[in-house]
């Protein structure tokens, strides 16, 4: 055994340190790098959630209160909710980009499409179907209100990484 360790010792007698001095700083700097990014995704998350939140907050999670003009309040939102989606998008894993990206689009197209008529006809027909059958689920999903939950639910899902 004596005869191993003197082998080992002879050699890293022999070896110059520089290398292991140069591994020894690339792992701390990977290290380092690695806390970095961490503390940079969480910010995006933060960031993103904060901004739905407080962009949001008349309409998501409660309905507190529609604003009139609905189509020109979300659309003026969507620059600075663009801006922290492009940021989050970059800490995603790759096989949830896809995913981020279509539900993205999906609360786009919603937010431009969206008009307070479409909103006013929605509260029309469900205030004047009196059955609660089956025709309340087809309500329900054809609701202005809860499409917009919907979409904002799908992508606060993306933060939970």
């Amino acid at each position: 055994m004596n005869e191993i360790i003197d082998q080992i010792s002879g050699y890293f007698e022999t070896v110059p340190l520089w290398p292991f001095v140069l591994f020894g700083f690339l792992g701390l700097v990977a290290v380092f790098v690695e806390i970095l990014n961490r503390k940079r995704r969480a910010d995006a998350i933060d960031n993103f959630r904060y901004t739905i939140e407080t962009e949001l907050a008349d309409m998501y999670p409660q309905h507190k209160r529609w604003p009139k003009n609905i189509n020109i309040y979300l659309c003026s939102r969507l620059p600075g909710m663009q801006q922290n989606f492009e940021v989050l998008r970059v800490f995603l894993p790759q096989d949830r980009l896809l995913s981020y990206n279509t539900d993205w689009n999906n609360y786009c197209d919603f937010c431009r499409n969206i008009t307070d008529e479409k909103i006013a006809a929605a509260e029309q027909s469900s205030a004047s179907d009196p059955s609660e059958g089956t025709k309340q689920s087809t309500h329900k999903e054809s609701d202005p209100k809860e499409v917009f939950h919907k979409l904002v639910a799908d992508l606060l899902k993306h933060t939970h990484i």
